[in-house]
């Protein structure tokens, strides 16, 4: 009983923390708007919003509705084979944690690479893919196969792959914006007709903003990306009743070093249950995921 409630407290405590972290890039997007009302239109925000939020809204239609064929196509993965003995118990764990988690069963994929990894992604949980390396059907035991399948349904589960596809689409909204409005203001020398001088500080306070802004995004994706790791983990162990699977696979994942380089595209790396490239400190506030060392001390706390 006390291990339940402790695990419930995890998963209440990531979730408020995504909810700043979100309500956060919310007002970042908006903020990026409203800057563009000084920098290009005037002072105009009505204007502004005419002219950034279709933008913006169509970009991330666009990134949405095509995100779950760019993610496969990014980590060159393909349809699981059932006539393979090690991908079969792949489907077949897929599909217990699937009726555990009380979800309809993912579309299962493989990756074909050395490395020890795994993500979830999908649009909605009625349409999700599991994908799993070949590295992580080889190497991993079952019970840890299982706590991985566990982390990554809990990731369907939570409706974390519909955030991160927004994130991202949100994250590319904002640099498209502030591409434009730099290159507006360098082929068009910033916005004319302004009166006085009275908001030229507030104008170059929001370049600066405008600028910065992408960086700011970037930075709260990957806030939220190691958040959700948490709570994945959280709710993986809760699902499995045995904290100690994904525990025992993530420190495989640690000491993992595989001859072959890791395969796809960094721009993925951030749903994979661990950073497949591994190039960035796990301290640093460029990290995509949380320290693993941390991940394993709280799964084993549980």
């Amino acid at each position: 009983m006390e291990k339940k409630l402790l695990v419930e407290d995890h998963i209440r405590r990531n979730k408020r923390q995504t909810i700043v972290i979100c309500s956060f890039m919310a007002f970042l997007f908006i903020a990026v708007v409203l800057s563009i009302g000084y920098i290009l239109f005037a002072g105009n925000i009505i204007i502004a919003m005419i002219f950034a939020i279709p933008i913006a809204v169509g970009y991330v239609f666009i990134t949405y509705s095509i995100s779950v064929q760019t993610v496969l196509s990014a980590a060159k993965a393909r349809p699981a084979n059932p006539n393979n003995r090690e991908e079969k118990l792949f489907i077949y764990k897929v599909e217990e944690m699937a009726i555990a988690a009380g979800l309809t069963m993912p579309k299962v994929y493989v990756q074909d690479s050395d490395n020890i990894n795994a993500f979830a992604t999908g649009k909605k949980p009625e349409e999700a893919v599991i994908c799993a390396t070949t590295g992580a059907l080889r190497k991993l035991k079952t019970d840890e196969l299982e706590g991985v399948m566990a982390h990554e349904m809990s990731h369907i589960k939570n409706n974390d792959i519909l955030i991160m596809t927004v994130t991202v689409a949100v994250v590319g909204a904002i640099a498209l914006i502030s591409e434009l409005v730099f290159w507006s203001l360098f082929w068009g020398g910033g916005a004319r007709g302004r009166k006085g001088e009275g908001n030229a500080i507030i104008i170059v306070l929001a370049i600066i903003f405008v600028i910065l802004a992408p960086i700011f995004s970037r930075l709260t994706y990957l806030a939220i990306s190691r958040k959700r790791e948490y709570l994945a983990d959280s709710n993986g162990a809760y699902l499995t009743r045995n904290p100690e699977g994904l525990a025992k696979a993530l420190e495989k994942i640690k000491e993992d070093h595989p001859r072959s380089k890791p395969k796809g595209s960094k721009t993925v790396a951030p749903l994979y249950i661990a950073n497949p490239f591994k190039r960035v400190s796990v301290n640093s506030i460029w990290a995509t995921h949380p320290p693993i060392d941390e991940r394993i001390k709280r799964l084993r706390s549980m």
